[in-house]
């Protein structure tokens, strides 16, 4: 064996025995970097970007979270007025990938951009059919319609179909969100009888139709309800109604849905830190569990530079701590936020 063909023969099996020490260094790093970008960052106050470079539009809408992707469905704002339904996914909340306009102008039905406008699409996956429905506040440029429209699909991404619309078992409805309970059950609430109450709906168990009302809030004429489960106790955020501009965002709690809630009491700042709820984003990890703030800083300062800002909260005991972070990392994956 001459020279060369030693050398050649130890270069071979050094790179044999540092093999699996290169691996393992390869995966230390793969995980780091993975561990690294598991933290996205979130600066409320500003405009969102898809990946497209366009400005996300998606007011007024909640979030569903599906195999670790997060699917955000709102408002298209772009022409202020007749919205069309915007739906975007991400898997770290600071990436949008936009899926398009799932409901639309003309087009998932006649009558929508001209004598009917959405406002507040909510979207859930109804387990019992598998389709993806969305309820939303459906209207007339007057505001005299007072009506909801039930649409659905087999995907998530469309396309969807109009189920029904018109007023909930005979009532005006305007203002709303969605919660579906641990148990599966959906509900639909609303601001009802000329904003002066709140209607607690149960649906079906396919999601499409309501099935009895009960009042909440007589007379208190709140709108905006966010309602989210933390083990035995059901709390719901609320605001006055004071058309676009906002105002002081109260708490009410209860054991049960129907009855029982207490006295409003104020959480965050005067005017929610110009902000009006949307919904409550919960994410779970294990034993962890992070609730997120989703709210619409309307106006800013036309309704096509609203901005969307999401900002940690802690429930607890019946109590709301609701600070305003105007930037943090969230940890999607394992449910944390930090600075």
């Amino acid at each position: 064996m001459d020279k060369d063909t030693a050398h050649l023969v130890l270069t071979k099996k050094q790179y044999r025995m540092k093999t699996p020490h290169i691996l393992l260094l390869l995966l230390v790093l793969c995980q780091t970097v993975t561990a690294q970008t598991d933290w996205s960052q979130i600066r409320n106050g500003q405009p969102w970007y898809d990946t497209q470079g366009n400005v996300v539009q998606a007011h007024g809408g909640n979030f569903l979270i599906e195999d670790g992707t997060v699917y955000m469905v709102g408002e298209d704002r772009t022409h202020s007025w007749y919205p069309d339904v915007n739906l975007y996914h991400s898997r770290d909340m600071q990436v949008w990938e936009y899926d398009g306009k799932i409901i639309q102008n003309g087009v998932t039905t006649p009558e929508l951009g001209t004598t009917r406008m959405i406002e507040r699409p909510k979207l859930m996956h109804c387990p019992k059919t598998g389709r993806y429905v969305i309820w939303c506040h459906y209207e007339a440029s007057d505001y005299s319609a007072s009506e909801v429209a039930v649409f659905s699909s087999a995907s998530v991404t469309g396309p969807y179909r109009l189920e029904w619309s018109g007023r909930p078992l005979g009532i005006k409805s305007r203002d709303c969100n969605v919660f579906v309970d641990d148990d599966g059950t959906a509900y639909f609430i609303s601001t009802i009888q000329e904003n002066q109450h709140l209607g607690l709906f149960r649906l079906s168990d396919d999601y499409l139709r309501p099935l009895e009302c009960t009042v909440l809030m007589r007379g208190l004429r709140r709108e905006a309800p966010a309602i989210v489960r933390v083990d035995s106790l059901y709390y719901m955020l609320s605001s006055a109604c004071t058309g676009w501009d906002p105002n002081q965002c109260m708490l009410s709690v209860s054991r049960s849905l129907t009855q029982g809630w207490s006295p409003l009491t104020p959480v965050g700042d005067r005017i929610a830190y110009d902000t009006q709820a949307s919904g409550i984003l919960t994410l779970r990890r294990g034993k962890r569990t992070l609730h997120l703030y989703v709210g619409d800083r309307w106006k800013d300062p036309d309704l096509p530079q609203s901005k969307i800002i999401i900002t940690p909260i802690t429930l607890r005991d019946g109590r709301c701590h609701f600070p305003y972070m105007k930037t943090y990392r969230l940890n999607l994956r394992k449910a944390l936020v930090k600075p």
